[in-house]
């Protein structure tokens, strides 16, 4: 009992709070050594090394990566865990900009519709389908600044120029960091989600066209429980295997 009474006043490090580190200014190795140092005399037990507004230094690059191995290094000279985290602010999944910046495929799309007298085409048309005496338009919207997480290739890309950066750039020093922190991915925030796979996808799982289906997932047109609940199912697994089980299946292989 004494032993424990003594942990609870002085845990070990593995039990201490590891705290966001915000990377958010000019980085120097002897400032990051220097701030490490003072976390490890305020009891911190490690630190995750993030990205934030603010960063004079280049995102991924040679400067960047030095003060990665400093945090690395001193955290295994302290006992401290030194984390990754994944993104250069957040969500994760856009690495930096490179991934969204590859073009519309990579970015972030939501379903959306209006009500026309006639049937439209523009270059985000999905489809039109007839309703009441109208003409429904289905076209997707796009984030620029976001990437489609229902896309494996398109997290396949963020892992490459993320993860697989730095265990190509860190080398043996790698194997140092405790973990990559990965922020609030995201599936939507403003509606329906959208992605140019799910027509294929809906079709290999379920057998069946989604186009013609799209207006119950809007109105509660005949067999429209169906089409939600597979729709819904569908973009839930798709985001697991794309990013949440590439992502795991990674970490795993390269420990």
């Amino acid at each position: 009992m004494k032993d424990l009474k003594q942990m609870w006043n002085d845990p070990p490090k593995e039990y201490r709070p590891v705290p966001f580190w915000s990377w958010n200014e000019k980085l120097d190795t002897k400032e990051t050594a220097w701030q490490i140092e003072q976390m490890d005399k305020a009891g911190l037990g490690g630190y995750f090394m993030h990205a934030r507004g603010g960063l004079q230094t280049a995102y991924m690059e040679d400067e960047w990566m030095d003060n990665v191995r400093c945090g690395l290094a001193e955290g295994q000279k302290r006992g401290m865990s030194a984390w990754g985290y994944d993104e250069n602010g957040w969500p994760s999944g856009f690495g930096g900009g490179l991934v969204n910046g590859l073009g519309l495929k990579y970015q972030q799309k939501y379903l959306r519709y209006e009500r026309t007298k006639d049937a439209r085409q523009t270059d985000s048309t999905i489809c039109n389908l007839p309703y009441e005496g109208e003409n429904l338009h289905f076209y997707y919207e796009v984030n620029p600044f976001y990437v489609d997480t229902l896309d494996a290739e398109v997290i396949a890309k963020f892992i490459e120029v993320t993860h697989e950066q730095y265990l190509k750039t860190l080398g043996p020093d790698f194997q140092r960091m405790a973990g990559f922190f990965t922020d609030e991915p995201q599936i939507s925030r403003n509606g329906i989600p959208w992605s140019l796979v799910l027509p294929q996808e809906y079709q290999k799982r379920y057998g069946e066209e989604l186009l013609p289906s799209l207006s119950a997932l809007f109105f509660e047109t005949e067999g429209f429980e169906q089409v939600r609940f597979r729709f819904w199912q569908l973009v839930r697994d798709l985001f697991t295997d794309a990013f949440m089980k590439q992502i795991y299946d990674w970490c795993n292989a390269n420990g």
